[in-house]
């Protein structure tokens, strides 16, 4: 017998200094990467508080109020849009009586369900146990109970949190060992790669569309309408075309061809743990010769988008300008979706953007025309966009 989808509630936190329409998109990209997870999103609620909670994080009197919307429901799951500390999650529990989990858990939740590779397995468990660690006190609090008496300092409580400490810290030494040999075999596995092949990196926003053009650029690819479908990457060659000018006879006959590599999509909040862990993987992107930068041109918060993919770019190591610099060329796919005077104002907000359609092959003449172009040879100068720049990066 098939078992029914998880029910659950999302919540969020909304201070003085917070719209309300953008805390509604931060609930809506929460609901999906809930339904991503497996779970069936009741019921969405902000929470206006002027101050966080130390304890609770949210109001008490709201979460009573949400427990009894809950039971009304039978709903068993509480998420929360915020990152929460250990102790605020066992408060929450006790109050509520449901099982609370955290955006940061969520997403961690995704990726071990998405993991296939042993790397990316061990990327996971990795992040997984780094952000379990300093979220281990109050979990074995019920049996210092058992320690009474005078004299006695501490319960077995406190001993059961240090061996599960140092179980862990032992694990989290195994998975970087071997995280890096793995990283050893991928950099080998690079430097075997054809010679005088130029490297491509697919970068951008969770869902954009990026295996949809991995595929339309070389033919292979399983596209999927999900988050997170892509964590290993996966590099394909791709036929640029040629560079032969028949009016003039200049230029070469022979096709040029370049690897396209697909990696893992970024999110608002990424998980720092997360982030550190795939440091192997998105090696692929900070040793890429050009970017292609993946945007859902449809995407209501498109610019969002855009900004966490140039804070994501920077903390992993790539930067928008200077010697080391890699070419950028920004790619809105999914213009289908759009009508045409929303590609017009798109054209004048990004003019140097290429607007293509993966799925119906628009746009690819201009990405290969770029790509032959550029690659291999150094960067053009260019003006940068406001999304690559640190300083509109809005404060988490």
């Amino acid at each position: 017998m098939d078992e029914s989808p998880l029910r659950c509630l999302l919540i969020a936190r909304q201070g003085p200094e917070d719209r309300e329409e953008v805390i509604q998109d931060h609930l809506l990209e929460l609901a999906e990467l809930a339904r991503s997870c497996g779970f069936q999103v009741l019921s969405r609620r902000s929470l206006k508080r002027p101050q966080i909670a130390p304890k609770t994080f949210y109001g008490s009197g709201q979460l009573e109020a949400l427990a009894d919307e809950a039971t009304r429901q039978g709903v068993r799951h509480l998420i929360c849009d915020d990152e929460l500390s250990g102790s605020q999650v066992n408060a929450i529990e006790k109050l509520t009586g449901l099982i609370c989990l955290d955006r940061t858990g969520l997403i961690l939740s995704i990726f071990e369900q998405r993991a296939q590779t042993r790397e990316a397995k061990a990327q996971v468990e990795l992040a997984r146990c780094e952000y379990e660690l300093p979220r281990l006190k109050g979990a074995w609090t019920h049996l210092e109970r058992q320690g009474g008496g005078v004299g006695l300092r501490g319960g077995p409580g406190e001993t059961q949190i240090e061996v599960d400490r140092r179980m862990i810290r032992t694990r989290i030494s195994q998975l970087k060992r071997e995280l890096t040999h793995l990283e050893q075999v991928r950099e080998t596995q690079r430097k075997g790669r054809p010679k005088g092949l130029p490297r491509v990196a697919l970068v951008g926003y969770t869902n954009a569309g990026k295996t949809s053009l991995l595929k339309a650029l070389t033919g292979e690819g399983e596209p999927r309408d999900l988050l997170f479908a892509t964590l290993d990457t996966t590099t394909r060659k791709a036929w640029l075309g040629q560079d032969f000018n028949p009016e003039t006879g200049e230029g070469a006959l022979e096709p040029k061809h370049c690897l396209v590599a697909d990696t893992v999509g970024f999110i608002r909040k990424l998980p720092h743990q997360l982030v550190a862990a795939f440091r192997s993987t998105l090696g692929e992107v900070r040793t890429a010769d050009a970017l292609l930068v993946v945007a859902d041109a449809a995407h209501p918060d498109l610019e969002d988008h855009l900004k966490v993919v140039g804070a994501t770019l920077r903390e992993i190591g790539c930067e928008p300008e200077g010697v080391e610099a890699q070419p950028r060329l920004l790619v809105l796919n999914q213009v289908d979706r759009l009508h045409r005077p929303q590609k017009l104002e798109l054209k004048k907000r990004h003019p140097g953007a290429v607007q293509s359609c993966a799925v119906q092959g628009v746009g690819l003449d201009e990405i290969r025309l770029w790509l032959r172009e550029l690659i291999p040879g150094p960067a053009k100068p260019r003006e940068l966009e406001a999304w690559e720049l640190p300083d509109t990066v809005p404060a988490p």
